[in-house]
């Protein structure tokens, strides 16, 4: 999906973010209309291992519903459409937008056809079939999504570098991004917690699966950072995108790289303890420096040549 030069919005994928979560929204709702009479009225949209806990009638579950997958998926796939945004993060939101609205689809779905033939919504429970398949099919979506949808660069980050590499050769050596994330056992850890447990859950309470799909969530990001080095400073962005460390060179008194613990540190992710700053997203080889304002900062290297020349650029940059 491409965008016309020089636009900070694509506007053919704001298109596809806004318009995919309507008709999805519209088409549960047209879907569900159907099983009307053949649910009990009230029905029920919250549940624990007994049954039905809270109910609303019909119209309101389709309206609101159908509402909730239309908003929270156009809200989230229409992040996808800033120009400005990484390339990856416009993909994770799209394909994070489209997985939202089917998911929501399907829990919704599910807790209808778990009440069709009854008499009293207290009795019902989601169809554990229907949860199973709309789930398995939701991240299968949003997978072939994430690979399929091409965000359209104004500016990449080649043209960037052969620019730099016409006019200032030596920036472009002292310039660049890395990378930097947990080992992948505990992505897969994370993502079973965060999936498959979460899923059993939701049949016995929709709020602690959310809470704990968004807490697995949160602490995959944690373990992921992007470092942006050049002459005049360093960032550092948890899960590519939130910044947490910033600083110039020109303000690094002293710096050195070397194999650290995370445990010294208080643990992986963001720390800050007094005028001590971490960014560990696992232990091994990291970069440390000393900051003219007194902070003692800490961040992963990656491994020891990506950390060896982050202390080059500081040094260069400072003069320490």
């Amino acid at each position: 999906m491409a965008g016309e030069s020089g636009q900070r919005v694509d506007r053919k994928a704001l298109r596809f973010a806004i318009g995919y979560p309507i008709l999805l929204g519209g088409g549960f709702a047209l879907a569900a209309f159907t099983f009307r009479g053949r649910v009990p009225e009230p029905v029920a949209w919250l549940w624990n291992a007994d049954g039905g806990t809270a109910f609303t009638a019909f119209a309101g579950y389709l309206a609101g519903g159908a509402g909730l997958i239309a908003i929270l998926g156009a809200l989230l796939c229409s992040q996808a459409a800033f120009t400005r945004r990484p390339p990856i993060a416009r993909r994770v939101f799209m394909a994070g937008g489209i997985g939202m609205s089917m998911f929501l689809a399907t829990v919704l779905a599910a807790g209808l056809l778990g009440q069709v033939g009854l008499d009293d919504a207290r009795d019902s429970h989601p169809d554990p079939v229907v949860l199973a398949m709309g789930s398995g099919a939701t991240l299968a979506f949003a997978v072939v999504m994430f690979f399929t949808f091409k965000p359209d660069e104004q500016w990449s980050p080649r043209d960037e570098a052969a620019l730099l590499d016409a006019l200032e050769p030596e920036r472009v050596r002292l310039t660049f991004t890395y990378w930097a994330h947990a080992r992948s056992s505990v992505f897969v850890m994370l993502g079973i917690i965060g999936v498959s447990v979460s899923l059993l859950l939701l049949v016995v309470s929709p709020w602690i699966s959310l809470v704990l799909t968004v807490g697995a969530l949160l602490a995959a990001c944690s373990l992921v950072t992007r470092v942006s080095v050049s002459p005049e400073g360093v960032g550092v962005f948890l899960a590519g995108m939130v910044p947490v460390l910033r600083f110039r060179t020109a303000s690094v008194l002293r710096a050195s790289f070397e194999t650290v613990a995370a445990r010294r540190f208080g643990g992986w992710g963001y720390r800050r303890k007094g005028q001590a700053v971490s960014v560990l997203v696992a232990s091994g080889e990291a970069v440390e420096a000393v900051l003219d304002d007194g902070r003692q900062v800490v961040f992963s290297g990656r491994d020891g040549d990506t950390a060896r020349r982050v202390v080059d650029v500081l040094r260069a940059g400072s003069g320490a």
